[in-house]
């Protein structure tokens, strides 16, 4: 299993430690050196590493677990060990099969035949079979957290040789990527908790609820602890509480929440997602109706600073819209920034006549505006960043903010010189909504003929490698939108009580059976 070495990040932070005060100047120092016995230096205290008595785990009592329907965040984590999909994302995005066996694709590239495993079975020893899994499916097509993924799906059924047949509308040899989708045993689904695959089950006794591993959980191999308590958390703070207050020992938050009210001493590893955070053009009008003016805005965007200072290296920069993770990212096709071309090349675009003009709202002018929402601190931390890095060369961009529903009509309006925008990209890297003529997230609404050619045949082609790198080439020269960067989940553990982890894409439990949780007892070990 291919590990994510490259996200983790131990980070020791200490939290309610108070300043040490300064020590007092001592008169010479240098003779006092001199005529004093030197001691060694006192060496500061390491923490003390405290183990827990067990490895427990947030979740919201009460509220479904079926990993469909369930709420996100601590719910959707304690159903990743309770349920397993067809395919799982490795750290590159890339789709590896779990309960999958093997597909194949027809020439039209709109019908995938899916094999299941015949070894895999659920916790109650029922086999799971390719009716269970096309009915997760259907199911998943019209629920809120995976209908858009599957939107490309006209119908999926299970065939009488014990396989998934998945029919789409058009091409698209990325679905395997889509299909991270956990798997439910039929009639269960109504179930508070319904019946899984995975390596953990359900169990309550005496009103305590728990995860117990599974012993004959169908792929075998050791699991890192028997039993997992369940702790009732009511919302995202009271499981940041019990984190801090050490009645649960890992929790996954967003970059935006503030760590500083995590207190304690623990891990965090960076759990890499496909939340694209990039700068939107108007190029119907205006200074960027000329695809020049959007390259030399876009190459003006410091983004290895603010993925790494600003953002504190919880996010990757990007200028491509394809994780840098990800095989299918360019690398070889990016630009160096450098701040003096840069403001070279924005200076070039200044009007001759308006040289020496006072500054203008309007597009073409010295100044331009950058639309943010209101509402969302972290967004309009980076909007401010960028637009003084794009405050160069004689240009002034101000940042604009409205409140959300203010903000999404001005973006339907066109009313915006340059935007900030944040889009959750499907894994299969599908960019029609964002860059596509029509696009329901082309607020910008740039139409590119050769580009609509590209992103279709991206999607059909069997050489993905290929179709991305001439989609990345083109979205480059054209410059619809100025990729910035792509966001990372932090997922925090106590201090030296687990080693291995490496969350994925699709769950926090990344590479599980490769854990070791360490217990209170003899040396700590469990």
């Amino acid at each position: 299993m291919r590990r994510l070495a490259v996200f983790l990040l131990a980070v020791l932070l200490l939290s309610g430690c108070a300043a040490q005060p300064e020590p007092e100047p001592e008169e010479d120092w240098n003779l006092y050196q001199q005529e004093q016995p030197q001691e060694p230096a006192e060496q500061p205290e390491q923490p003390e590493t405290v183990y827990p008595a067990a490895f427990s785990l947030a979740y919201h009592r009460g509220q479904t677990l079926d990993p469909v329907t369930c709420a996100g965040g601590i719910q959707e984590d304690v159903a990743a060990l309770l349920y397993e999909p067809l395919f799982r994302l490795d750290g590159a995005f890339q789709p590896e099969p779990v309960l999958c066996e093997s597909w194949e694709w027809d020439a039209s590239g709109t019908v995938c035949t899916l094999t299941v495993r015949a070894e895999a079975h659920f916790s109650d020893g029922s086999p799971l079979t390719a009716e269970d899994v096309a009915e997760t499916l259907r199911r998943a097509m019209a629920s809120e957290r995976y209908g858009y993924r599957l939107r490309r799906v006209a119908s999926v059924s299970a065939s009488r040789a014990g396989q998934v047949v998945v029919v789409l509308t058009e091409p698209d040899r990325g679905l395997t990527a889509l299909l991270d989708i956990p798997i439910v045993k039929r009639g269960t689904q109504d179930e508070l908790v319904p019946t899984g695959s995975g390596p953990y089950r359900f169990a309550s006794w005496e009103g305590e609820a728990r995860l117990e591993a599974d012993p004959d959980w169908w792929q075998g191999g050791a699991l890192p602890a028997a039993v997992l308590p369940l702790v009732h958390a009511k919302d995202q703070d009271s499981a940041r509480y019990l984190f801090s207050t050490r009645r649960v020992e890992l929790l996954r938050v967003d970059p935006t929440e503030d760590l500083t009210a995590v207190a304690g001493q623990y891990v965090a590893a960076y759990q890499p997602t496909t939340l694209l955070q990039f700068i939107g053009f108007n190029p119907r009008q205006g200074l960027f109706a000329d695809a020049a003016a959007r390259r030399a805005f876009s190459q003006a965007i410091p983004r290895e600073t603010l993925a790494g200072a600003q953002m504190a290296g919880l996010a990757q920069a990007a200028q491509f819209p394809f994780s840098p993770l990800s095989p299918l990212y360019p690398a070889d096709l990016e630009r160096p920034y450098d701040r003096e071309a840069s403001a070279a090349a924005l200076a070039a675009l200044l009007p001759a006549a308006g040289e020496g003009a006072e500054g203008s709202e309007e597009a073409g002018g010295r100044t331009l505006s950058l639309l943010v929402n209101e509402e969302d601190a972290f967004r309009l931390t980076s909007a401010r960043f960028i637009a003084g890095s794009l405050s160069v060369g004689g240009w002034t961009v101000e940042v604009r903010t409205l409140p959300w529903e203010a903000h999404l009509r001005a973006l339907e309006a066109g009313d915006f010189d340059l935007y900030f925008g944040e889009v959750r990209l499907t894994a299969n890297w599908d960019l029609t909504d964002l860059a596509g003529t029509g696009g329901a997230l082309n607020y910008g609404g740039w139409t590119d003929p050769e580009t609509d050619a590209l992103l279709a045949a991206f999607a059909a082609g069997e050489d993905r490698t290929a179709g991305a790198r001439a989609l990345a080439a083109r979205l480059m020269a054209e410059a619809p939108l100025a990729p910035v960067c792509f966001r990372s989940y932090t997922v925090l553990t106590h201090l030296g009580v687990v080693q291995g982890l490496s969350p994925s894409p699709s769950s926090p439990f990344g590479d599980l059976e490769d854990w070791t949780i360490r217990l209170r007892g003899a040396g700590g070990a469990s």
